[in-house]
Formats: C-alpha cells, sequence, structure tokens
C-alpha cells in the first residue's frame, strides 16, 4: 500500500495533478514539518515548476489545509456517524479499528497528529492540526459522558481513554522501524493490521469496560 489516494476514473488532468501535489506535499509535511517544507521542495517532488502549483492551491497554507480536509474529515464523518449511534461504552470498542480503516488511506496523517500534540505551539500547521484535535477530543468526550454506562466516570478519566484511543491507533503507523527491528514486512499488510485491530478492541474493551 502507497497510502495515496487512488484516482477516480473521471478524475481532469487538473484534478490527477492536484492529487499529486498534496500526495507529495503530505509526505513532506510529515517529514519535516509545516514550517521547514517549502513550496519549492514540493514543485520539484511533483515534478512541477513552482509557479505550476498556484493553479492549484493559492498558498502553502491552503495546500496543507487541503491535505488536512482529505485525511481528517473522512475520519470525523466517520467517527460522528459511529459514536452517534453508540448507546453503551461496549460501543466504542470498534472506534480504532474505524480508525485504523481510514488512516490506512493516508497513513502520513498520523505523523500529522504526532507533530500537533509535540511541535512547536506556534507553528501555523499545528495550530490547524490543533483545532482539528480539540474538536475530535472534545466531541469524543462529551460523546462518551452521555453514555449511561459512564455516568459515573470523571472528565480526566474520560479524557485519558480518549487519549489512549487516540495513541494507540496513530501509534501503529509511526512504529515501522521498530517492526523491522523485531519481525519483517510493512504494518500496512492485511494481515498486520488485521493483528492490530484484533489486539486494539482487546484493549480498549478492557480499558473502557469494567
Amino acid at each position: 500500500m502507497t497510502g495515496h489516494t487512488m484516482a477516480p476514473p473521471t478524475e481532469t488532468k487538473g484534478q490527477r495533478t492536484a492529487r499529486r501535489i498534496m500526495d507529495v506535499a503530505e509526505s513532506l509535511f510529515a517529514q519535516q514539518g509545516y514550517d521547514k517544507t517549502t513550496l519549492r521542495q514540493i514543485a520539484a517532488a511533483a515534478e512541477l515548476q513552482e509557479p505550476g502549483l498556484y493553479n492549484h492551491f493559492e498558498s502553502k497554507r491552503a495546500l496543507y489545509e487541503a491535505i488536512l480536509h482529505r485525511g481528517l474529515d473522512p475520519m470525523l464523518n466517520a467517527l460522528s456517524r459511529h459514536l452517534a449511534q453508540a448507546e453503551d461504552l461496549r460501543d466504542y470498542t470498534d472506534l480504532p479499528a474505524v480508525m485504523t480503516d481510514l488512516l490506512l488511506d493516508h497513513p502520513q496523517m498520523a505523523a500529522l497528529f504526532q507533530q500537533a500534540m509535540q511541535g512547536e505551539p506556534e507553528s501555523v500547521g499545528n495550530q490547524m492540526m490543533q483545532q482539528w484535535l480539540h474538536n475530535l477530543f472534545d466531541y469524543g468526550i462529551k460523546s462518551m459522558s452521555t453514555s449511561g454506562a459512564a455516568e459515573d466516570t470523571d472528565a480526566k478519566s474520560l479524557a485519558i481513554n480518549v487519549i489512549a484511543m487516540f495513541n494507540l491507533t496513530t501509534g501503529y503507523f509511526l512504529s515501522q522501524r521498530a517492526f523491522n527491528m523485531l519481525a519483517e514486512g510493512s504494518l500496512e499488510h492485511p494481515d498486520n493490521v488485521a493483528r492490530q485491530k484484533r489486539l486494539l478492541r482487546r484493549v480498549i474493551r478492557a480499558m473502557l469496560i469494567r
């Protein structure tokens, strides 16, 4: 798996170019961070002249925002549907598996998440990502706190549960180097993803259901 978005059959030339720009920019942002990645680097990786980028994105910030929306909106929509249907904490045990499937389309997003969690707070990229994470965490905590099974759970415990689910899921996509030291193969291989999902269900079930 490459982690890049598959081209729709009716995609135009301009759409293909924009997708290629976003693919390479996503990788560069994940490797170097928002501030250290230049439009010149992105253009070179996309095999374009730098002015050609402006035919598709008006600025680096606009490009970064497009990448966030492409990777995060499907996740937020899926999580919202899942949480809206949850009746008690048992329904939350599949949430990490849902996030894992969505991250497989854009595994570089895990690195962008961690940059926002650990990077300089004044960074433009971190500020944009942190706002999304704040909304996600806030929504998750509110959803879990309204569950009948969580009525007696304090806010700090709910926050730790949400953060733990987030870190368990995204951390998997940041661990290829560690996996290589212990075994062979890709963490994105379906067999390994299935193993991760089984582990997540056991861990989350033990964590949430008392």
